[in-house]
């Protein structure tokens, strides 16, 4: 089969791949979409880690077209849609529900082969059968909803309360309509880019602003009435980070849940977080939260079907790696 294998960074080889055996408990899929990550640039650039000689992707949807004798509760012919977080269940963190902290976790396009491919074996416990009305290009969203869900389960929404997003990208919708179905009264989206800022407002974001506003912190805290309740940090630099401690109310939240670089340093005024009271909480890959991801999708709660989406094949991947995210694009995806 065709696959995109991570050499070392800076290098993607577009390259034949021979497939590994059909186990009892696996599923052959035929990729139709998998969605390229912030994660995937990271790891293209070298500030993320990934195995060397794997198949990257790991947002991915497709067909079941093989399985082993096993998977009793799959079809040849269903649409299923993966997830690629893989956990031993033995360690301790497993054994204390902990499952994101598995000290043997492995991954489906950063550990293991994922989805830029033609093809790919996955263990059935992985895959998620959709319903037929909803495309699988759609589907393959439902590994960021996923972790999203997380990350407005660690904010802890109360109804009523106003939320910041930094971050108008694709995590940032998610979150923002996320935010909108845990009941915040107000939301309130940053976000450099234009277009992304109208398409925050046509999901539902109450107000937007541009992070170059000088007047920014002051504008939304008077908007407030002292600062939001929640800022979730949906970009993963230092400033954005920084940004959103200096904006909650006394006594807010914060939710670091972009991914930041290796070795990437935090500064901000400690007595100002001491004195305020201000809780800051990080949120690390999906546990427990696939499935509520796509009953989300498959219910029309969650709506990316007005994301701009830019497809891309075999011949354009290393060089959307190498370029990074394009600001007129919202998510690019690798159709098969």
């Amino acid at each position: 089969m065709k696959a995109a294998l991570f050499v070392e960074p800076f290098h993607l080889d577009v390259a034949e791949k021979q497939l590994p055996p059909l186990y009892d408990d696996n599923l052959l899929i035929k990729i139709n979409t998998c969605g390229i990550c912030g994660t995937d640039y990271h790891i293209f650039s070298g500030t993320a880690l990934a195995k060397k000689n794997t198949v990257l992707g790991h947002e991915f949807s497709g067909v079941i077209i093989d399985k082993g004798k096993n998977c009793v509760n799959f079809e040849i012919g269903d649409k299923v849609v993966i997830d690629p977080n893989i956990y031993c269940g033995k360690c301790k963190f497993c054994k204390e529900g902990k499952v994101n902290f598995c000290v043997n976790h492995k991954a489906l396009g950063v550990t293991l082969d994922g989805g830029f491919a033609e093809y790919a074996v996955i263990p059935s416990s992985q895959a998620y059968i959709i319903p037929d009305n909803l495309p699988l290009s759609e589907a393959s969203f439902a590994e960021p909803i996923s972790c999203c869900i997380r990350g407005i389960d660690r904010a802890q929404i109360k109804v009523g309360e106003i939320v910041s997003i930094i971050g108008g990208g694709t995590i940032g919708l998610i979150m923002l309509q996320l935010a909108k179905i845990s009941g915040a009264a107000i939301i309130i989206v940053i976000e450099p880019v234009e277009h992304k800022r109208q398409l925050a407002k046509e999901l539902g974001a109450d107000f937007v602003f541009s992070p170059y506003d000088n007047q920014l912190v002051a504008s939304i805290k008077d908007l407030t009435h002292g600062g939001p309740h929640l800022a979730i940090e949906c970009v993963g630099k230092t400033e954005t980070a920084a940004l959103a401690i200096e904006l909650v109310i006394r006594g807010g939240n914060v939710v670091i849940f972009g991914q930041p670089q290796l070795n990437s340093k935090l500064e901000f005024n400690l007595y100002e977080a001491f004195k305020n009271e201000i809780t800051i909480k990080t949120s690390f890959l999906n546990p427990f939260t696939f499935s509520r991801a796509v009953e989300l999708l498959s219910n029309k709660k969650i709506d990316v079907s007005k994301f701009p989406v830019t497809e891309v094949g075999f011949d354009s991947l290393p060089d959307i790696l190498k370029n990074g995210y394009n600001s007129t694009s919202l998510k690019y995806q690798f159709k098969n």
